[in-house]
């Protein structure tokens, strides 16, 4: 039995939660043994946990820098590792994967990867974070096997700031579940949608993420604005929950849009909220991919994103949805008011993108593709039958 442990930051139902979580749960159960280390408490230990796989807590493990809690998790993580022994260790996240990375090697895991979902290093932090989270990620890129990333700009961005050995790199796409995110009747709609108290013909703008900075709510809101100048019926929901849902609130309430925006809160049934939805935007400022644009173009929900990390490669621009510049407000009222006026276009759009993800972006050609990564490295270190 090969026994895999992945090591995540944070606990949250996020889009490297949910690709952590679909590879672990997709892996062959007569092949793998696979566990989760992460921060403890969160909604991602009960979902894994509920899946009969085991989820080990790291408590000093924290998403901000910070010094004495990260050398203390990096011991906490390394005698761990000294004492279960795992043939692969595979890493997601910059904190959970410097960390991880470095625990790996201190403890000679015979195969470390990492799976990069973003960088840290973006512009909206400042210079001095930026360079230190640049040079942490180089030195963190020497401790690992491979480096999976989930998009193309991504891999283009490691390979121009030098944070990655272009012989380490692969490419596998973050992938959903495609049966789960079925499209839905227009019956089946309307029920949801009145289930929230939106009638039939009030066509819903809608954005699924952690209520976190860098996901652009403030834009959205501020574009919502100015839609309902031109579709007065329209509403807005912003589904998920985190640290930004009062100053969020109290903008909404600014403009005086509250009858017009809905917050859901978190939402584990993703597939029946985005059900509701008319558009799907997410108008990040960075991005490794934005899984939640795969889910509603599953089910054929045309799409708006920004012009940042992995967007592009999902959003074919007048293809199947619109992208627009981060943090502009008129180019992303301009694209929802588009969509929603010209209902051919949107359900053409709505084909298309349905049409896109159906190979190369389900969870299950993402899980074999990284079996084949580990079945690859194993390989390479003699190890083929391991016992526990």
């Amino acid at each position: 039995m090969i026994r895999v442990l992945h090591v995540h930051t944070l606990p949250v139902i996020s889009g490297s939660g949910i690709n952590t979580f679909l590879s672990m749960r997709g892996m062959d159960k007569a092949t793998y043994d696979v566990e989760l280390a992460c921060a403890p408490e969160g909604r991602l230990i009960d979902l894994v946990e509920s899946h009969g796989m085991r989820v080990w807590p790291i408590r000093n493990l924290v998403q901000s820098l910070n010094p004495v809690k990260d050398l203390a998790a990096l011991l906490d993580l390394t005698v761990f590792l000294l004492k279960h022994r795992y043939h692969i260790v595979h890493t997601h996240n910059s904190k959970a994967g410097f960390i991880g990375r470095l625990a790996g090697k201190l403890a000679s895991i015979p195969v470390v990867i990492h799976t990069v979902h973003g960088f840290a290093f973006h512009d909206q932090e400042p210079l001095w974070k930026r360079k230190l989270l640049l040079n942490l990620e180089r030195l963190a890129s020497r401790w690992c096997d491979r480096m999976i990333f989930i998009s193309q700009p991504l891999i283009d961005w490691g390979l121009r700031e030098g944070v990655v050995n272009a012989k380490k790199v692969v490419k596998i796409y973050s992938g959903i579940e495609l049966d789960r995110f079925r499209p839905a009747s227009k019956k089946e709609e309307a029920f949801l949608k009145k289930k929230w108290g939106i009638k039939p013909q009030e066509p819903v703008v809608g954005i699924v993420s952690k209520l976190w900075n860098g996901k652009g709510h403030s834009v959205l809101i501020h574009a919502f604005e100015k839609v309902i100048r031109d579709a007065g019926n329209a509403r807005l929901m912003i589904v998920g929950e985190g640290y930004l849902q009062k100053d969020l609130e109290r903008l909404v309430s600014k403009k005086g849009l509250e009858g017009k925006v809905l917050f859901t809160g978190f939402q584990m049934n993703v597939r029946d909220i985005m059900a509701c939805f008319d558009v799907a935007i997410l108008p990040s400022f960075f991005e490794g991919m934005g899984r939640v644009l795969l889910e509603a173009m599953a089910m054929k929900k045309p799409v708006v994103g920004s012009r940042v990390g992995g967007i592009p490669e999902l959003i074919e621009d007048g293809v199947n949805g619109f992208l627009v510049d981060p943090g502009n407000i008129d180019q992303l009222a301009a694209a929802i008011l588009r969509i929603l006026k010209d209902r051919g276009l949107a359900k053409k759009m709505g084909a298309a993108g349905r049409k896109k993800i159906q190979d190369k972006f389900s969870a299950d050609y993402m899980v074999a593709s990284i079996d084949r990564v580990y079945s690859e490295l194993l390989a390479k270190k003699g190890i083929r039958n391991a016992d526990r």
